[in-house]
């Protein structure tokens, strides 16, 4: 079935190549979310699937791969809408680099083996730096310059911890004097648990490999080039961007740290390194969430922020790893809803900066309260989803004996709560001139699908069915 999806994929890709009219791009481009909602059905029905050695249907990766289609499916459709000017080649284009970005992420998401998953995440850069230099300007050009150098030095040095890696479980072949790894996730956490290798060498493998996976998951030290790559692509594509392809990098830095847990000592090591760099992240979201004034830049550095709470759960575990699952799951949610619905605020207003725009709610009341019920659920008020997974984060600090570490991300987490509503009420609530607002641009059903989207996570913070409850429990433990 992965393979009819490749191949279907590519027909789409040759279709769009050769279509004459926009329409029958529009077609291809829901032909192939058909194909992937097909793919998605089939793939949570057939669980636990081996398919081509190296890809496993699990639940951690088909979680994420119905999440990817659904806010796949919603950008490419406000895409339609929100590209009305472009050329037909310019959309050509954009649909290419969408499709490609689907079928890497993918790869990441069902890969089993740590090759394979850097493999995919190589493809992505290529993939997302097609729609971050969609507009042709000199600023989106240095935005996808950056994106492109840096994530592929991130890459390379993930690289460099996967080669000391497999150098460090690689075990001599039964009748020959050669060695050979087994890098398959459920393999190194089998050598790691026996004990094979220089704890020093893997410990090593590991700073690399999260180094190197930073600039997707966008947190520190990489998190910069995210940022910029956000700006400067259209924002359904910055949608699907700071949704699916965090998500991805999420789930390759969750399965490379779960493949430590077999070992105490290397363990509590990596546990102390995602503490640093998840406080790293959320000071940097903190302070340049201060200094933006542009609305798509603040949605971008709260990703920043986002994720540094992921890896804050990771790293002191228990149930703070079930937290920073979950809250994956729901970001993607929420930031791919909030990002969507500013396509909208842009396209009305024809800026995205903070100090010209407001009147939002008078202009578009069903997307103005879209904005409000994204903004409850990013700065973790209650009912959201977020408050009960920081609420457990922070408890697990405190439970830890880390209190030092709590004080202070707690604070950074006040400090982005006020910076986000200081930039985004206004533009909701200030008096503005709306006689120069392009009204066509409002998307009604954009909007209720979004709102039902928020809503869902307000749910689930009120209320963890039994089979949420137990899919978590399945990806956790």
């Amino acid at each position: 079935m992965l393979i009819n999806l490749l191949i279907v994929s590519l027909v789409v890709i040759l279709f769009v190549a050769l279509a004459r009219r926009r329409a029958y791009v529009q077609f291809c481009a829901q032909l192939f979310f058909l194909v992937q909602a097909a793919f998605a059905t089939w793939a949570v029905l057939n669980r636990g699937t081996t398919i081509l050695t190296y890809f496993t249907l699990d639940t951690l990766g088909v979680t994420y791969y119905v999440l990817m289609a659904l806010v796949g499916w919603i950008a490419c459709w406000q895409s339609s809408r929100y590209l009305d000017r472009e050329s037909l080649r310019e959309c050509k284009i954009y649909l290419i680099s969408f499709i490609a970005l689907n079928l890497a992420l993918t790869g990441v998401y069902f890969a089993n083996d740590i090759t394979v998953t850097w493999i995919f995440l190589e493809a992505t850069t290529l993939a997302a730096a097609g729609l971050t230099y969609h507009r042709r300007t000199m600023r989106s050009l240095e935005a996808t310059w950056k994106y492109i150098f840096v994530s592929s030095v991130g890459i390379a040095i993930a690289y460099l911890g996967i080669l000391l890696l497999s150098a460090v479980v690689a075990v001599e072949l039964p009748g020959t004097h050669e060695a050979a790894a087994d890098l398959s996730y459920a393999g190194l956490t089998r050598s790691i648990a026996a004990g094979a290798g220089n704890p020093l060498y893997i410990k090593l493998a590991f700073l690399f490999i999260l180094i190197g996976y930073s600039s997707k998951l966008e947190i520190f030290p990489f998190c910069t080039v995210g940022v910029d790559a956000n700006h400067s692509a259209p924002t359904p594509a910055s949608a699907f961007i700071s949704s699916a392809l965090v998500g991805g990098g999420f789930v390759a830095v969750f399965r490379v740290w779960k493949t430590l847990q077999g070992s105490d000592a290397l363990a509590a090591w990596a546990g102390h390194v995602l503490l640093l760099l998840g406080g790293l992240s959320l000071l940097m979201a903190a302070v340049y969430l201060g200094r933006t004034k542009n609305l798509k830049r603040l949605a971008s550095y709260s990703t920043v922020e986002n994720s540094g709470l992921m890896m804050l759960g990771l790293g002191i575990g228990g149930l703070g790893v079930w937290a920073a699952v979950l809250h994956s799951l729901a970001h993607t949610l929420i930031k791919g809803s909030f990002m969507l619905q500013i396509s909208v605020v842009g396209k009305m207003y024809g800026s995205y900066k903070a100090a010209r725009n407001g009147g939002y709610f008078r202009a578009d009341p069903l997307g103005a309260l879209v904005l409000v019920c994204c903004l409850i659920a990013l700065i973790a008020m209650p009912p959201s989803v977020l408050f009960r997974t920081e609420y457990l984060i922070l408890t697990g600090m405190l439970a830890e004996g880390l209190w030092w570490v709590m004080i202070p991300v707690a604070l950074l987490l006040v400090a982005v709560i006020y910076w986000l509503c200081v930039k985004m009420l206004p533009l909701v609530s200030r008096p503005a001139n709306l006689s120069k607002l392009n009204t066509d641009a409002r998307n009604p059903l954009l909007s209720v699908i979004l709102l039902l989207l928020v809503l869902l996570t307000f749910v689930a913070g009120v209320w963890q069915a039994p089979a949420l409850v137990e899919l978590i429990d399945t990806i956790v433990y």
